[in-house]
């Protein structure tokens, strides 16, 4: 007690009747902090952050996360960036990252986020210790399209493959070189769960009556058309068949075509007039197909586009956006784009509301 008084730290109360130790800022340990976080509050419909993405987190939460658990310079990956939070603080925070998302929606909202994040950057005083990283490029990574389109992949596939389509068939998808196709699940690889549905469905009469003919031969070619699948999946379905003999062959999309096209049949008319980009025509004509319209009965082309990407200096091998112009509920794409004045190629992709995309280059002073 004796010690405390000689410090200082013992202290009498006001009526001068009884003692009590004064406490320091610095010898308080502090509430250590939980695996609860309930100080946060969501983003508000009335936020500036609020960009209508259905799974939005709030700044706050992805700061404390990425500020705990790395240093400036180090790259934060996202896998299912959705609206684009992660990758927003980690850049404010003078992180790299990477950012992936199976949804168009994600892209195109994480793209315009991070490109007005980087012009606010680009006219604010920044920590002059830190590097900040406001530069993005856009990938599309192994066939996006089919796995973008899970309804529409057995048509895509199709197509690409110039499979022969069977419309009455209930087992198989199509034929190809005298074997019978089979397009597996698109979004996971094939696993020998997905055979069950091919193999409730043989046909072990008619493969009776082909073994009798020819004892010998196969009763039976086939192709499994799969994006990644578990190694032994062909062994899997002919142990499947016995004690008749197929030859099942693997076309693994991830792997064996690497060079796989998707033909695209948009068409579209861009120029540049008065200083500004203008998109003077656009033909979706898959879609015009399935809405059963004609060239000539497209009134308004913006009314079919789901967003416009501009790169006003395309590299000739990545697209990365300076423009992203998504329609909102109120209003349609522009259509008619400014052009600086440091532009050189000029690369335009428009996406229809099939999420199929045309592309094309114009110089600038052409």
């Amino acid at each position: 007690m004796q010690e405390l008084h000689d410090r200082g730290e013992i202290v009498l109360s006001s009526t001068g009747r009884s003692l009590s130790r004064k406490r320091f800022l610095k010898d308080a340990k502090g509430t250590p902090v939980t695996d609860l976080w309930d100080d946060l509050n969501r983003v508000s419909p009335t936020s500036n952050e609020r960009l209508d993405y259905p799974t939005q987190k709030p700044e706050v939460l992805l700061e404390r996360i990425i500020a705990n658990s790395s240093n400036p310079g180090q790259i934060v990956l996202d896998f299912f960036m959705g609206s684009g939070t992660t990758l927003s603080v980690s850049t404010k925070l003078g992180r790299r990252f990477i950012g992936a998302d199976i949804n168009l929606g994600a892209i195109q909202t994480t793209s315009k986020r991070l490109i007005r994040l980087a012009d606010e950057l680009r006219q604010r005083p920044l920590d002059p210790k830190i590097k900040f990283f406001p530069g993005l490029e856009v990938y599309n990574v192994n066939h996006y399209d089919v796995f973008r389109n899970p309804i529409q992949a057995k048509d895509l596939l199709i197509e690409a493959l110039e499979v022969q389509k069977l419309e009455f068939s209930t087992v198989f998808d199509g034929e190809k070189d005298g074997r019978m196709v089979k397009i597996m699940p698109v979004n996971r690889i094939a696993t020998r769960a997905d055979l069950n549905e091919l193999i409730a469905g043989f046909d072990y009469k008619a493969w009776q009556r082909k073994q009798n003919e020819s004892p010998n031969r196969p009763v039976e070619k086939i192709a499994l058309v799969c994006m990644g699948h578990e190694p032994d999946l062909a062994a899997q379905l002919e142990l499947a068949a016995k004690p008749f003999k197929i030859d099942v062959e693997v076309l693994d999309i991830l792997r064996d075509k690497a060079d796989l096209e998707f033909k695209r049949d948009s068409q579209a008319k861009v120029s540049i007039k008065m200083g500004d980009l203008v998109i003077e025509k656009f033909y979706p004509m898959n879609l015009l197909q399935k809405l059963s319209l004609q060239k000539e009965s497209v009134e308004d082309w913006k009314e079919l586009v789901e967003s416009v990407l501009i790169d006003w200096n395309f590299d000739g091998a990545v697209l990365q956006p300076a423009v992203v112009d998504i329609p909102g509920k109120d209003y349609l794409v522009m259509g008619a784009y400014k052009v600086p004045d440091d532009a050189g190629t000029i690369r335009v992709k428009i996406t229809d509301l099939l999420s199929e995309s045309w592309e094309g280059s114009v110089g600038n002073g052409d």
